[in-house]
């Protein structure tokens, strides 16, 4: 098995190496397909799509191409492409990164966790209820994949508990098998998507093979229910774990993108901000959260139409008074709060208020007190961070002040910089410079211009149903490749889209942006997968039928959302003047392509 996969390994870097070099080779005929300009940043936008999809270079090397191609091929200066790397919007993800650094290094998400599970109960469809919700939270705050990594460990913990095994007092992600890559201490710890897979790949466990659960049941049926249960917690936590990302500006990188692209296609758009996303979004959330409990209950966590009248058995009964006595241990194991705790606390409370209430367009803002257009997302997020590397961790005492033989001890703060170093994922800021870079290329090479003009056909459809359409397409393509890859392929073309059914761009554009979190089907579809699957105790079949159901409800709720509330919240009934001034300045469009279809809306 060993030469196996050394043999493997070989294979794959020689195929690396084929892709690399061939690549931008078999794209050359693009070049001269198109006008010049527009033709080699085509050039280049394909291939840093091949690039992404298949992985042949780290995702966030091959966002680094345009600082070398753009120059070189005439479509950008190095000053304008390296300006795109760090845009306020890089700054807004970046503050959100480093409050998730304080709140993990201090055990906050842990607290958290153990409580919510507290309240929900310790019966199997209320636990998953519980564990859910908390996974969804996390990750409107922290990354998809750092909220999964945490929280996994301590659904482990109840499960063990559950079936009558050892429970482990360490719940750090290194107890768990066939993870051991993955580090709850850090961040920085969290694999790749194709870290994963070969990790996964190198196991003797096969995939189509239900690793062994050592559980003692009395039956075939109880047996098939209890790993029922193991399946709905573990798959749970990553379809949480992305819808929970969607709920806010911070939670998830396309999400980012698009405002970053907004900014560079629309400079005089002002509607989208975190209030507003998040008025949009958390309902959204909520809604898809429910029905995706009780879909993933319903297979999994034993609810059924006769359930509920049904007497529990002693042996579950037992087990369910296990999983209580131990989410309250784990719970007083950590202690009376401390204060470090406390003020991470607040400061996270701070932070998310001030965003929300900067510019919620329903009401005047706090910005409206300072000079317009001066105060920004990003403002507001790095002035909190900024706080947790000066304000101490361990509660203040004036009597230190007045005791001049008291040892001038140095306090420690609420996160030192070498912890934010160590555990922010700085290759995500490479990743969106990327592209934004690629948007501006696009931009101001005349590409989405140019793409424009080819979507004539598509002048007809109804707006509703391209709706529909494009969620669809874009849910599909991100099962395959990286969620940041496919919204950085597809917001240029939506954009011009837009344009050309004269439907207001964001209409199109959140579709799009939303859609490409919803990748529910395989392991390799994001990180979040990838860790629960590593696992061992789920299938790809497991995954695949969850998940199909779960992309359709998906899709149709997202739909409903654009069709009703957004409307509000965004205007989307209306062709907005900042779109009008990109469709005469940049598309060019005669004034005859005006849509029918505008008035659908």
């Amino acid at each position: 098995m060993a030469a196996l996969a050394t043999v493997a390994k070989k294979v794959w870097s020689a195929r690396r190496l084929l892709v690399l070099l061939f690549t931008p080779l078999a794209l050359l005929p693009v070049v001269f397909a198109l006008p010049p300009k527009e033709g080699r940043c085509l050039f280049v936008i394909l291939l840093m799509a091949v690039y992404w999809c298949i992985e042949a270079l780290p995702l966030s090397v091959t966002a680094l191409l345009p600082i070398i191609l753009f120059p070189f091929l005439g479509i950008l200066p190095s000053n304008k492409v390296c300006a795109q790397y760090f845009l306020d919007t890089n700054f807004l993800f970046l503050s959100g990164l480093i409050m998730a650094s304080a709140i993990e290094e201090w055990n906050l998400h842990r607290r958290i966790a153990l409580k919510v599970l507290m309240l929900t109960g310790v019966q199997p469809a209320r636990l998953i209820l519980g564990m859910m919700v908390t996974t969804s939270f996390l990750s409107m705050w922290l990354s998809n994949t750092a909220s999964t990594a945490m929280m996994l460990p301590i659904a482990s913990a109840i499960l063990k508990s559950l079936f009558g095994q050892e429970v482990h007092k360490d719940l750090s992600w290194e107890s768990e098998e066939k993870a051991a890559a993955v580090r709850k201490n850090g961040l920085h710890a969290v694999p790749t998507e194709m870290q994963f897979i070969a990790g996964t790949e190198d196991k003797d466990c096969p995939e189509e093979a239900e690793a062994p659960m050592d559980l003692q049941a009395n039956s075939k049926k109880e047996e098939e229910y209890r790993r029922n249960i193991w399946k709905g917690f573990l798959i749970s936590i990553p379809y949480s774990a992305s819808i929970g990302g969607t709920a806010t500006l911070t939670g998830t990188a396309p999400n980012l993108i698009l405002l970053g692209q907004l900014k560079s296609f629309f400079p005089q758009c002002d509607v989208v901000n975190f209030g507003s996303w998040f008025v949009f979004a958390f309902p959204l959330m909520l809604m898809f959260l429910l029905v995706g409990w009780l879909w993933i209950s319903f297979l999994y966590g034993g609810i059924t139409l006769r359930g509920w009248r049904k007497k529990k058995s002693d042996i579950r009964s037992d087990a369910e008074n296990r999983a209580r006595a131990m989410i309250q241990e784990e719970f007083q194991n950590l202690g009376p709060i401390k204060f470090a705790e406390q003020a991470v606390f607040i400061l996270f409370c701070i932070f998310a208020i001030l965003l929300f209430s900067r510019d919620p367009k329903f009401i005047p803002g706090w910005a409206s007190l300072f000079t317009p257009g001066f105060i920004s997302d990003a403002v507001t997020g790095v002035s909190i961070v900024t706080v947790l590397f000066f304000f101490p961790s361990q509660k203040p005492s004036l009597k230190w002040w007045f005791d001049f033989k008291a040892p001038n001890t140095e306090t420690e703060p609420l996160l030192t910089w070498k912890k934010a170093q160590d555990t922010v994922p700085w290759n995500i800021i490479l990743l969106l410079g990327g592209g934004f870079a690629m948007a501006k290329g696009c931009e101001e090479s005349g590409l989405s211009a140019w793409i424009g003009g080819q979507l004539h056909p598509l002048e007809k459809v109804p707006p509703a149903l391209a709706v529909l359409l494009i969620t669809v397409v874009v849910a599909f393509f991100t099962e395959f490749a990286s969620n940041t890859a496919t919204i950085i392929i597809f917001l240029p073309v939506l954009a011009e889209l837009a344009i050309r059914l004269r439907v207001h761009p964001l209409y199109l554009m959140i579709p799009g942006t939303v859609g490409c979190s919803y990748a529910f089907m395989l392991p390799v579809s994001t990180p979040p997968n990838s860790i629960a699957f590593a696992s061992g105790h789920l299938l790809v079949k497991d995954m695949a039928r969850t998940g199909l159901l779960m992309n359709v409800m998906g899709v149709l709720l997202l739909s409903l959302a654009m069709n009703t509330w957004a409307q509000t919240i965004f205007q989307l009934g209306t062709f907005p003047d900042w779109a009008n001034i990109h469709l005469t300045n940049v598309t060019a469009l005669p004034a005859t392509l005006a849509n029918d279809t505008f008035q659908t809306l």
